[in-house]
């Protein structure tokens, strides 16, 4: 089933160019390394700016008390994108944090004709009604708690993550029905079985579980096929040092079993090293997110292959080998990979290149 043309559908993460892009930027983020422990949270923020093309528009959500250090910020960029700031209505509302995915879903209007476009968003959000403002969108406010972490659109599939479909009493939501309304592509499970029920001809919610936090951790959609199923890249958890990790075990395993119920769904699957490592200002191992990645399925023009951002680590830590391994996979796929580096410096908060971005349109070229 692919979305109807007269249906709202929401924008892919693969597919086309991308044309429109949205990041949001945290007045903290402004401050100095040593009052953030040693981070430089504006370093992967800013190489993603320098690695986009001419031809993309980049939107960058800023409280207004920030403008000024941002324009600084923006002033030292080698960058050839063109590049928008959106004062948000302080201090009504203000940038809580980077992960721009997570706070509203965007979508093609469909058969609409006053707008292209629209915001979809949980009731009162002003961060998106602040945006629409500028795209010229509509703002269709939706009570859902799916985020877009959570969540991979393909073509015609959607991949949710099993923690989003069940409230707390282990049966699905009570606003199932809204994910339908969201995007009419059907949808399918992220998350592991604890058993199988016998004879089963349909997946069970109340039977599974997820691993993480969010699906776009651990899979990367690449927009191909293999076989005729949808490929996916799910990550195969790694030890980089010498001895042994119960936690990374218990990774691969419950890795293992989501992957086991991906290939029951129909998907292909090929697996990517993720290395699970120390983070310094917190102490806690937790996985480098290689998987978190920007895909496109057209070539732009100038170009010879499709272009996928892989989101980078050795700069700053000793993982010069996965991220060249990360890339040889994807430039094995037949795609021109561009490396963006730093994302260490936001490792320790379960985010990468994807999750920091927002794709607001792709042109089908």
């Amino acid at each position: 089933m692919t979305a109807g043309k007269s249906a709202p559908a929401l924008v892919a993460d693969c597919g086309g160019l991308v044309r429109q892009i949205a990041l949001a930027v945290p007045a903290a983020f402004f401050q100095p390394a040593d009052v953030l422990g040693g981070c430089r949270p504006l370093v992967p923020l800013g190489n993603l700016i320098e690695a986009l093309p001419a031809d993309i528009e980049a939107f960058i959500l800023l409280d207004d008390v920030s403008v000024p250090a941002s324009r600084d910020w923006i002033a030292t960029l080698d960058k050839v994108c063109s590049l928008r700031l959106v004062t948000l209505d302080a201090p009504i509302v203000g940038v809580s944090g980077p992960w721009i995915q997570d706070m509203f879903h965007v979508r093609l209007s469909g058969a609409c004709p006053a707008v292209d476009r629209q915001l979809v968003c949980q009731p009162g959000n002003a961060i998106a009604r602040c945006l629409a403002k500028v795209l010229d969108a509509a703002v269709v406010e939706l009570s859902l708690g799916l985020v877009g972490g959570n969540q991979l659109v393909g073509a015609d599939f959607r991949l949710i993550g099993h923690a989003d479909l069940v409230g707390a009493d282990r049966k699905p939501i009570a606003g199932f029905d809204n994910l339908h309304r969201l995007d009419p592509r059907p949808i399918s499970v992220f998350g592991y079985r604890l058993q199988y029920a016998p004879a089963a001809t349909e997946i069970l919610l109340d039977h599974m579980h997820q691993f993480g936090f969010h699906i776009d951790q651990y899979i990367s959609l690449t927009g191909l096929q293999r076989e005729g199923r949808p490929l996916l890249l799910v990550a195969e958890p790694s030890l980089p040092e010498p001895g042994g990790s119960v936690l990374v075990d218990a990774a691969r395993t419950l890795l293992q079993a989501s992957v086991r119920l991906l290939t029951e769904q129909g998907f292909a699957v090929i697996r990517n090293a993720v290395p699970f490592v120390i983070v310094p200002d917190s102490g806690k191992r937790l996985p480098r997110l290689y998987n978190n990645v920007i895909v496109e399925n057209a070539v732009r023009p100038g170009r010879l292959k499709p272009i996928v951002w892989v989101p980078q680590f050795g700069d700053v830590e000793p993982l010069q080998a996965y991220d060249a391994i990360n890339c040889g996979i994807w430039e094995g796929l037949g795609f021109e990979t561009i490396p963006v580096a730093g994302w260490s410096h936001l490792a320790s908060r379960n985010g990468a290149l994807r999750c920091a971005s927002k794709v607001l349109r792709r042109s089908m070229d």
